[in-house]
């Protein structure tokens, strides 16, 4: 049973986890949300009541806090709220809170406070054995379930960042049910949320936009360019209500802003007196003095690069100045990646100080070591730094304004609007400690003009110089703490015109959404999502970059290698970085590609623009897509680029290393430097892959006493294979043998290696070794691990969204097959617990539960069975789900198709369509709900959104399939690719129905189940 919570418990919770009590504004939200939850589950259900004023909602639209307030606890009391709803499931009723919280910004995220936050929240609770946090993780586990018992297995709280399109970015979509924390940025929960999520495959992008619609409470933290999204995010709440039958499921748009946008109503601020009092920590922070002097640079008629030099210079000059015995941390904040790259480049060679290098575009995996081993002392939460033993100066752009925990003695920046200098003061003297903060404001001379527009800040810039410039003391300083900078600021339009631009969104019509929704096949033309995200005058999405040491895309043969690789070891989230898509562009046309662009996602950078002229540049690379991922996307065009590609370039491209963003410079060789794949997988799915490649082995250390072995297996590699395998599995052996015990210690960046020679060698014991070896061209080998690594289990997820090897049909299971008649019912019993866990009416939770019943018949197709045994024909005995013989790479899988006979594009939910409507006793009797469980069968994939694939079937054969009771048969192809087959018409009649994101959630019910259900079938080997 359930433990009620109210809001008098928050504080308890709040001590337990952290060990001091919350702030007086913290119990206040706390007690309004917990107050209001029950009575308005869903604001966008009735936006407003008959008088045009706002109806009781739990959230307010906008949260008015300065930074170092603790805003993140907003995590928090969403977490409690929601684990406080643990009884209403219990008693039979609908959770009203929401399950997803999403913490978004607009930067590219480095140091993110609230994922951090989030992370520990979850440890802590998993971890609890007693007390309020026992009592609150037992509730969540309670709804993560969706029933009251049997609830052990599951996950308290589960903590993502989403950077990416890519496996572990998407691990948050487990469970629809699973209460989630999901750190991001504007561009990869809004492309989700309209339908176009950047980076993935139009298969996913339903799930993801009925995730994010349902059961969301989404925090803008205060940002560059909030207002369009925020725009797009009421429009989201109003068009929700479309529908002739509503799932009125919580989702709660949250503004958190010292200066919300015009137009909100329902604002909460911190009333309390804490805030003044210079005894209360909350004091201690507002109170405290900052100081800065305000100092033009002089450029003359300088221009271009050269001004960039100068400022550079003054800036690193200035951060050197301040350093004293007081202030050892100081930090540089600048407005162009151009110029923090030059001042850091004048910081680095000097012997008395140290000089890291900060911004978006760094790989998550150099930026978590630079933080883990270099930024620790910084934290807000400690006070080292003010003991290091050199000096430590950061150099930083706008990623580190917002979410960044970093607590500095002193900052030097350039001249920004007025609320990004606030946000970039609240790194200085963060928590109020005992020093004297000292500060330094630069600009170019050619900024101050207000006549001018800066590409950023456009006139707010020189209007915010103007503004402090009038407002400097008696010995020409300007104070930025925030109770004397508050006391000063100008109020309403005046106080607009000194911050920001920020532009209108579009206005979003119904006709917008009609398109977005159409994911498959996508309409031509099709709205473009991302003014509806930053504005209409903004710039395009980044693209995330990876580089890959053994891909060739010189033949055609290389290129099918190169997708083979890849399927085996596909780019994750950890080794990409993200790119300004019109820099890419420029480099990939052969131009100059220095990213003079700011740092927030979304502005216009300085090379925005196609290139004006080609160069003979001669770079191809993969715009990856997963398993959808096809020879015509290698590309050397840069007009194919899109916003949000996932782009892979093979390191033999000359001149990239350290063009396109920040890889760390310290190897000399580039193989070492940009591929870090094997690492990247390992990490993000805690389990080992080890590619096996003259380029690769030849960045080895010299001390891997099996390299030169390496080098000889790998020549002519494929011929020896085909010669004899054994011989190639025993060499294989025996260089793991050499990995796992090296003679002398590896170097620390290189000690993943051993590790997964280990994981690999005793996993692969004995002679099946030999059926693991990969072999990729004629001088390639792939092992790829399918046990999980139990000392990462914590940090990754053995969940799959189908879009690697883990492919719809593979099973890694031991190598065991999933047989049918055990998979159908196991999808059938998730599906029935999403859906009534989710408080759908029983009916309709049983046309959920028997989509999941009837969703693979398809797979009976005795030709699908024979793909499934690599090509083998079905002679007898169980009909199969997934099979560990299936073919892994995609020339092995068009074999075993070819020699089964099964139509290339063919689809096996088409096919489960007709046999269901074949045994109408099978599916619910009314006609609603028999469309609801036809669609999600025909959709279970990706496809019938509103037209299925076309697909044609030389020879046909007849199906035949017997489940409870009720014989099912058809013969020929499905016929449903016609205008006039009926799917196109059910499907339209569903989205009027439950509405654009109501049926795209109602989908994703029954596609987490299959997922689920294969994530449980890898991991028991029991039916």
């Amino acid at each position: 049973m359930a433990t009620d919570l109210d809001a008098v418990r928050f504080a308890d919770f709040f001590s337990a986890l952290w060990d001091k009590e919350p702030f007086a504004w913290q119990e206040e939200l706390a007690q309004r949300v917990l107050g209001r939850a029950d009575s308005a589950p869903d604001r966008s259900s009735s936006v407003c009541s008959s008088n045009g004023n706002r109806t009781q909602s739990p959230w307010p639209e906008a949260i008015t806090l300065p930074t170092a307030s603790g805003k993140t606890a907003c995590l928090d009391i969403a977490v409690f709220a929601l684990a406080a709803q643990a009884s209403r499931l219990a008693a039979g009723q609908v959770i009203a809170a929401p399950r997803r919280i999403f913490f978004v910004v607009d930067r590219r995220v480095i140091v993110d406070e609230a994922h951090e936050r989030a992370r520990r929240l979850a440890e802590k609770l998993k971890e609890a054995n007693s007390g309020i946090l026992k009592t609150v993780a037992d509730n969540l586990q309670r709804i993560a379930h969706g029933e009251t018992a049997g609830f052990e297995s599951e996950r308290p709280l589960s903590v993502h960042v989403l950077r990416g399109g890519m496996y572990r970015s998407e691990a948050r979509a487990r469970n629809p049910l699973q209460p989630t924390v999901v750190a991001s940025t504007v561009d990869q929960i809004g492309s989700r949320l309209l339908f176009r999520a950047y980076g993935r495959g139009f298969g996913t992008w339903p799930i993801y936009a009925g995730l994010i619609a349902n059961d969301s409470l989404i925090l803008l933290d205060e940002a560059h360019c909030a207002q369009p999204f925020l725009q797009t995010l009421q429009a989201v709440e109003r068009f929700r209500t479309w529908a002739h039958k509503p799932l009125k499921r919580p989702f709660h748009a949250v503004v958190l802003s010292a200066t919300p946008p015009a137009g909100i109503e329902d604002v909460f601020e911190d009333r309390s007196k804490e805030r003044h009092d210079p005894k209360h920590p909350l004091g201690w922070r507002q109170l405290a003095h900052k100081p800065a002097v305000l100092k033009p640079v002089n450029l003359k008629k300088t221009e271009g690069a050269q001004s960039t030099t100068i400022l550079a210079k003054e800036l690193a000059k200035e951060a050197v100045r301040l350093v004293s015995g007081q202030h050892r941390a100081v930090v540089v904040f600048v407005n162009r990646v151009a110029t923090a790259r030059e001042t850091w480049r004048r910081l680095r060679d000097r012997e008395d100080i140290e000089a890291i290098f900060l911004t978006g575009h760094m790989r998550t995996i150099d930026k978590d070591a630079i933080v883990r081993e270099r930024l620790g002392p910084l934290h807000s939460s400690r006070s080292e730094h003010r003991s290091l033993p050199k000096p430590l100066i950061v150099v930083a752009t706008q990623t580190l304004e917002v979410g960044a925990d970093l607590d500095f003695d002193a900052l030097v920046t350039e001249c920004a609007s007025l609320d990004a200098l606030r946000q970039r003061f609240g790194r200085l003297n963060r928590m109020g400690r005992d020093v004297e903060a000292r500060a330094a404001i630069l600009i170019r001379s050619d900024q101050t003009d207000e006549k001018e527009d800066d590409p950023i800040y456009g006139k707010a810039l020189a209007r915010t110089w103007a503004w402090l410039y009038g407002r400097r003391n008696e010995v020409g300083e300007v104070d930025f703490g925030i109770a004397c900078l508050d006391g000063q600021l100008p109020k309403g339009c005046a106080l607009a015109k000194l911050n920001a631009p920020s532009p209108d969104a579009p206005v979003m019509l119904p006709a917008h959404v009609d398109c977005w929704a159409q994911t498959a096949p996508a309409p031509l033309p099709s709205p473009d999502v991302a003014p509806f995200l930053h504005g209409p005058r903004e710039g395009a999405a980044d693209v995330q970059v990876c580089w890959r040491a053994d891909l060739d895309l010189e033949s055609e043969e290389g290129r099918k290698n190169a997708l083979e690789s890849l399927s085996l070891c596909p780019p994750s989230s950890s080794e990409t970085l993200p790119v300004p898509i019109g820099a890419f562009r420029q480099w990939l046309a052969g131009a100059d590609a220095e990213d003079g662009g700011a740092d927030v996602e979304g502005t216009a950078s300085d090379d925005n623009a196609e290139p004006q002229e080609k160069h003979q540049a001669d770079r191809a690379v993969i715009r990856w897509h997963g398993a959808q991922t096809k020879l015509e996307d290698i590309t050397s065009d840069s007009a194919a680029i899109r916003p949000g590609d996932v782009i892979v370039i093979p390191v033999s491209h000359p001149g990239e290393w350290n063009r396109l963003g920040d890889v760390p410079p310290d190897s000399a060789d580039p193989v070492e430097a940009l591929d870090v794949g094997d690492q990247a997988y390992r990490l993000a799915r805690a389990k080992p892959v080890l590619r096996l490649h003259p380029k690769l082995v030849a960045a080895w250390p010299d001390c891997v006493a099996g390299k030169a072995a390496a080098r000889e297996l790998l020549n002519d590699l494929e011929t020896k294979y085909e010669d004899d395998p054994d011989e190639v599995a025993e060499a294989v052996r025996d260089l793991l043998n050499d990995l796992t015990n090296p003679d002398e210690p590896f170097p620390e960046r290189w000690s993943w290696l051993p590790q997964a020679a280990s994981e690999l060698g005793k996993e692969f014991a004995g002679s099946r070794l030999r059926c693991e070896c990969r072999i990729v061209g004629t001088r390639g080998l792939i092992l790829v691990g399918r046990r999980r690594i139990a000392s990462l289990a914590g940090e990754a997820d053995s969940f799959s969204d189908e879009d690697d090897a883990a492919a719809s049909g593979i099973s890694h299971r031991n190598g065991q097959p999933v047989r049918l008649r055990a998979h159908l019912p196991g999808v059938a019993d998730f599906a029935r617990r999403h859906a009534a866990g989710c408080g759908l009416p029983p009916e309709m939770t049983q046309a959920v539960a028997r989509a999941g019943l009837l969703h693979d018949l398809g797979k009976a197709d005795p030709r699908f069975q024979s793909v499934l045994r690599g090509g083998a024909r079905l002679l007898g005995g169980e009909l199969l789900a997934k099979s560990a013989t299936m073919p892994q790479t995609r020339t092995a899988q068009d074999r075993a198709r070819e020699a089964a006979g099964y139509p290339q594009g063919g689809r096996h939910e088409l096919l489960s369509v007709r046999l269901a409507e074949s045994a109408p006793a099978l599916l619910p009797e009314q006609d609603e709900l028999r469309d609801l469980a036809l669609h999600l069968i025909a959709s279970h994939h990706g496809c019938c959104r509103p037209f299925a694939p076309v697909m044609f079937d030389a020879q046909p054969v007849s199906v035949e399939f017997e489940l409870r009771g009720q014989q099912m048969q058809w013969c020929g192809p499905t016929g449903l690719e016609r205008l006039d087959s009926g799917v196109a018409d059910r499907y339209w009649r569903l989205v009027r129905r439950y509405g654009w994101w109501g049926l795209a959630w109602l989908e994703a019910l029954l596609r987490l189940a299959d997922w689920r259900r294969s994530e449980w079938e890898e991991t028991h080997d029991g039916e």
